[in-house]
């Protein structure tokens, strides 16, 4: 079906996101279910997956539309074009922790462990839709003369880097160390451990598998997305070691006896 030039249908990449988003769904329920986040319970689950909904749609096409200001110009419903594909990691990203944020505010939740239970599912639902721009022939490779070379008629005929699955499998890797980390160190790890976990892994392998992704917009010797992805992997290593200081010094700090937190002497511990 076509409205002013535009077609609409039922495309391989809005499947993908929506299987993304019912995966999650059922993580934050079993999270719930677990009492993985104090206060968090299953009454919370709806709203919560409805406002990371509205987070990555919204802040992931504004951050697509920004990124290709002069379509905008030539085509005012490129805003909300989202049926033809679009969108922008950082954009979604910068979306979904503001959701989590006014969430966690307006319900007196904590911010860093809602983040932990957001980022553990998130890199699955990011390889799905990695393999469906893969099946769209979109977010194709660079020209390669490997054997496992594949053709995107759309593009042009030569053998080109599936760098999709790439990205799929490096998605893929990091959801289960992190999925790994929650079930072996389960309630032992600080809140904002997976998150920062999740923010430097995504970063770097990002950075790597976009040596083989064809871009449009390269400043110096990367691309915009590998620019972008270095300062999250920069930004998520630092919160990394500041939280890891953090967590070694309260392990290390011992627990007030009981006649400390009242205020007074232990005994023998007079000032001589």
């Amino acid at each position: 079906m076509q409205i002013h030039g535009h077609e609409f249908g039922v495309r391989w990449y809005g499947l993908a996101y929506l299987l993304g988003f019912f995966l999650m769904y059922l993580f934050y329920r079993q999270a719930a279910l677990r009492a993985m986040v104090p206060g968090f319970t299953l009454e919370d689950v709806d709203s919560l997956a409805l406002r990371i909904v509205l987070g990555v749609m919204i802040g992931g096409r504004l951050g697509f539309v920004i990124q290709h200001p002069v379509r905008l110009i030539h085509d005012p419903l490129f805003l909300i074009a989202i049926w033809q594909g679009g969108m922008a990691y950082f954009g979604g990203l910068a979306g979904v922790i503001l959701a989590i944020w006014t969430y966690s505010r307006q319900h007196k939740i904590g911010f860093l462990a809602l983040t932990d239970v957001c980022a553990i599912p998130t890199p699955l639902a990011l390889g799905i839709g990695r393999l469906a721009n893969f099946v769209n022939g979109e977010l194709y490779g660079r020209p390669t003369h490997a054997g496992w070379g594949v053709i995107f008629p759309r593009v042009d005929l030569q053998p080109r880097h599936p760098s999709q699955l790439y990205e799929a499998a490096s998605h893929l890797l990091l959801f289960i160390i992190l999925f790994a980390l929650y079930n072996w160190r389960r309630g032992k790890i600080r809140p904002g451990g997976l998150s920062f976990l999740f923010l430097a892994g995504y970063g770097v392998l990002r950075f790597i598998t976009d040596f083989w992704r064809q871009d449009d917009v390269y400043w110096g010797p990367f691309s915009d997305g590998q620019w972008f992805s270095l300062g999250i992997a920069v930004g998520g290593l630092i919160a990394l070691y500041v939280w890891s200081r953090y967590t070694a010094r309260a392990q290390s700090t011992p627990a007030p006896t009981t006649n400390e937190k009242r205020g007074e002497t232990a005994p023998g511990s007079e000032l001589r």
